[in-house]
């Protein structure tokens, strides 16, 4: 079972940290192309649930490659709801993106791999590293309020961006052009779907 998931942990930090870099330099390509500084460039990167979830991902599994002497200052990334929040975050990536945006984004190159990496290589196969990684009644439903720490602060984050900026990295946030009734609307229905994975996520560990 340790060797599993350290080949698992292994394997998503060996696709994700080059995954994350190769995209941070194309998003900085793309928006030096449309006029815009270095700056900006990662300003936009910055702004995706899928880049920011997959940077959680990447960091969690990092924790369980690390040597054992070195684990002791990676800890708090190895426990079981932070684990636990990760799945239920990059879950979401998957879904969100294969139901709603998969048909709005169809890049090349570089940027195809990223893509296939970031919204079905890393969600699929960190849900297995977190089966194996978990261990059964480790997570309690009292814990259902620690993972959503993460997305609310999201949801947070974007909502003060966009109000500074006036960019948001998704239509269906985008306040500018569907307003802020459905923009609620829709952050209120990605919450219940997100509450319904972390409550099939716990279900399953119990």
């Amino acid at each position: 079972m340790v060797n599993r998931t350290r080949g698992l942990a292994i394997f998503l930090a060996v696709i994700g940290w080059p995954a994350l870099i190769a995209q941070l330099f194309a998003s900085i390509e793309y928006q030096q192309q449309q006029g815009h500084s270095v700056a900006y460039g990662i300003f936009m990167y910055t702004g995706y649930f899928t880049i920011l979830t997959n940077l959680f991902c990447t960091i969690v599994t990092t924790a369980y490659v690390k040597s054992h002497a070195a684990q002791s200052r990676w800890n708090t990334w190895r426990e079981p709801w932070i684990v636990t929040a990760a799945a239920m975050a990059i879950a979401m990536v998957g879904l969100v993106f294969h139901l709603l945006l998969r048909a709005q984004y169809q890049p090349t190159g570089v940027a195809a791999l990223t893509n296939l990496t970031h919204h079905y290589i890393v969600p699929m196969v960190f849900l297995v590293f977190w089966w194996f990684t978990v261990p059964l009644r480790s997570v309690a439903w009292g814990d259902m309020s620690r993972l959503f720490t993460y997305p609310a602060a999201y949801f947070a984050y974007i909502a003060v961006r966009g109000e500074i900026s006036g960019v948001y990295p998704y239509p269906f946030f985008d306040v500018s052009k569907i307003g802020y009734e459905q923009a609620a609307l829709n952050a209120a229905g990605i919450a219940a779907v997100f509450i319904l994975v972390g409550v099939g996520l716990i279900a399953a560990k119990r």
